[in-house]
């Protein structure tokens, strides 16, 4: 078992509405679903059950919203979501961009988010950019073509100069309609954020590997066209300098956050210099680099020890049990969904701090501790 290291609405009888029994909507030529038999079941016009059912403004008595919501619930009614955006302005979609859903990562991240915007009949269309400019870009068109209401950036920015000047233009566009950006990571827009301070979880484990005696860590980094491989870099180099760490240019490499990169980065920094420990920029890598070392006869924590990033579900149960930096990311998601909802609500939402945790397994020798 892993250690924390401490640094229904209602239900309405409806009254019947006549003597006569309920028209067939077969007979108009309707759906058995249609808004039509919802205003019949609940004796009310086509106008009101239409009110009801798209959310609209226009004043309706409780009682006359529950009973068309009663007989919408008997009759198994769906409204028309493109209908009810005519009348509220709002289309209860939300666009989100991640570079891949594949990745833990994100999933969790995502899955926080939908569990927190759920009950307000909100709906996500999640796109994958796969870190790609152009790709990102065109998802950003299409979610304003489809007017979603809001667009929620859950992976960091890329680097890219027109990258960046197209999407705030795009950005700038969207707002303009109303349309609400949020920011789960580090990223060059601005907008309601949940943020979590990457550069200063990455010092952490720097901290405690070097606390437990290691002097020569290597640090396996992400792709160097994202804001937060930046971000998670200088972390790393300016606690490396703080701590007094034998350290330099030879001591990184790219491992592009995946299990084969990491593996990679691991051994190329094998070839270059002799470290006793390794800390990767996510979980990914240093599963890789662990599966590398183990590959080239070497045990971890034995002989070179290995910490990660993220803590994703499967740093538990890599090679070897993954010390690592646990980031939130359920709570990133709902979060997200908390500041989502209040800025729709056309309130002003804060900037949310979330923080990690160190989570201690078996992929780290302690050398000696420095208290």
């Amino acid at each position: 078992m892993a250690n924390v290291y401490k640094g229904t609405e209602p239900r309405v009888t409806l009254a019947p509405v006549s003597s006569k029994q309920p028209v067939s909507p077969a007979e108009h030529g309707e759906t058995a679903n249609s808004l039509r038999h919802v205003a019949q079941l609940a004796g009310v016009s086509v106008a009101t059950a239409s009110r009801v059912m798209s959310g609209s403004t226009h004043p309706v008595s409780e009682d006359t919203r529950q009973r068309v919501l009663s007989a919408a619930d008997l009759l198994s009614f769906e409204p028309n979501r493109l209908a009810r955006a005519l009348v509220t302005a709002r289309s209860q979609t939300v666009g989100v961009i991640v570079h891949d859903i594949s990745d833990p990562y994100f999933g969790d991240i995502v899955k926080g988010l939908e569990d927190g915007i759920h009950a307000k009949d909100y709906r996500l269309f999640v796109a994958s950019s796969d870190r790609d400019p152009e790709k990102e870009l065109n998802y950003v068109r299409a979610f304003h073509a489809h007017q979603v209401d809001a667009i929620v950036f859950a992976a960091s920015s890329l680097t890219d100069p027109s990258y960046a000047e197209t999407l705030e233009t795009l950005v700038a566009r969207f707002r303009a309609r109303g349309g609400v950006i949020v920011v789960l990571s580090d990223h060059m827009l601005e907008g309601p954020r949940v943020r979590f301070d990457n550069r200063r979880a990455v010092a952490e484990m720097v901290g405690y590997l070097a606390g437990r005696g290691h002097r020569r860590i290597g640090y396996i980094s992400g792709p160097a066209e994202l804001e937060v491989t930046g971000v998670r870099l200088a972390g790393f180099t300016a606690a490396a300098a703080e701590f007094g760490l034998v350290t330099g240019p030879e001591y990184i490499a790219d491992g592009r956050f995946t299990v084969t990169g990491g593996g990679a980065a691991m051994a190329e920094l094998m070839a270059r210099v002799e470290v006793t420990a390794v800390l990767a920029a996510n979980d990914l890598m240093a599963i890789g680099a662990t599966r590398q070392l183990l590959a080239s006869g070497l045990a971890v924590p034995g002989d070179v020890s290995v910490a990660g990033f993220d803590d994703i579900p499967l740093a538990e149960y890599g090679p070897v049990p993954l010390t690592t930096m646990r980031v939130p990311t359920y709570l990133i998601g709902q979060q997200g969904a908390a500041l989502l909802l209040e800025a729709l609500g056309d309130g002003d939402p804060k900037d949310v701090l979330v923080s990690g945790e160190i989570i201690e397994r078996e992929s780290v020798a302690d050398l000696g501790r420095l208290e």
